[in-house]
């Protein structure tokens, strides 16, 4: 029963993300700074976790350079991936946003079948199949969509693409890294990475520093970020981790259609709302009963 709670409250914070990054695309904050923020304040409450244990500091000095790689470019693909989120939320809504997030469970179900070898069962194949209608059914101005440089419906694809591939990344980290480093030092390299990358952007980008409103929001943000990991940390502690993920994936992308045609008013086609729906159906068919 903790198990499911935990999955509940990792749902629960990532539906709360994306309340409030439709909060800062509605104020005067700027987007960057706001991210670049969050993440500082992500790796400081990360590093003091793992500060906890004293060989911390000396086990990251030794870690293998492949480690830090991969922690540095997982770092790197989540600030990039949140600003394209916090941006179709803006553009396409909560619901269709945080559903083409959830798809993109195919691309570490495909790693960990392919590369991992852990098999899938038939019905869980068609979970597979069902994801690719789920994500063309998502798309908005199909027509358009290959006539514009970067429209709505592109953002819904980099998305998928994004949040698949930091998935993925979270998986080698578990299957092949986690016995060098700890999960705590790790995520802390990844934040910093993200952080760092944000800053860099930000100072080429925008003149003057963060605003208090900036620092606010990004507190804000950086708390059910960090939430949500350990959340899931602790499900995956007592529940499978298949059941876990695709729990998680089902609640938050009712969560997340909810949450947009109640408080923000969100529409959407019939088109969208069906795959919306394909959306939880083939997670569900991915669930490792």
């Amino acid at each position: 029963m903790s198990g499911w709670i935990f999955v509940i409250l990792t749902s629960f914070c990532s539906v709360l993300l994306a309340h409030l990054f439709k909060i800062v695309e509605h104020t005067e904050a700027r987007t960057t700074a706001v991210l670049t923020v969050n993440y500082a304040f992500a790796t400081l409450i990360a590093l003091l976790i793992s500060l906890r244990n004293p060989e911390a500091a000396y086990v990251l000095f030794w870690a293998e350079p492949l480690t830090i790689f991969l922690g540095v470019i997982t770092g790197v693909v989540f600030i990039v991936n949140f600003f394209a989120y916090s941006k179709s939320v803006y553009l396409n809504g909560v619901g269709v946003s945080v559903a083409a997030m959830r798809v993109s469970l195919l691309i570490p179900v495909l790693l960990s079948t392919i590369w991992y070898l852990e098999p899938l069962l038939l019905r869980q194949w068609a979970g597979v199949v069902l994801v690719f209608f789920a994500l063309i059914l998502l798309l908005p101005n199909k027509k358009n969509l290959l006539n514009k440089k970067l429209s709505a419906g592109w953002l819904l694809v980099v998305l998928f693409i994004l949040t698949g591939f930091g998935d993925s990344a979270l998986k080698i980290y578990e299957v092949d890294f986690s016995e060098v480093i700890g999960k705590e030092l790790f995520m802390a390299i990844v934040f910093f990475t993200a952080f760092i990358t944000g800053l860099i952007y930000f100072l080429r980008t925008h003149r003057g520093f963060f605003t208090k409103k900036e620092i606010w929001l990004g507190f804000c943000i950086g708390l059910p970020n960090l939430l949500t990991a350990i959340f899931l940390i602790a499900a995956l502690e007592v529940m499978n981790g298949a059941v876990v993920y695709s729990a998680v994936n089902v609640l938050t992308v009712l969560g997340g259609t909810i949450l947009g045609l109640m408080r923000w008013k969100d529409r959407y086609t019939r088109l969208q709302l069906l795959g919306i729906l394909f959306t939880i159906v083939s997670v569900l068919l991915l669930i490792d009963s």
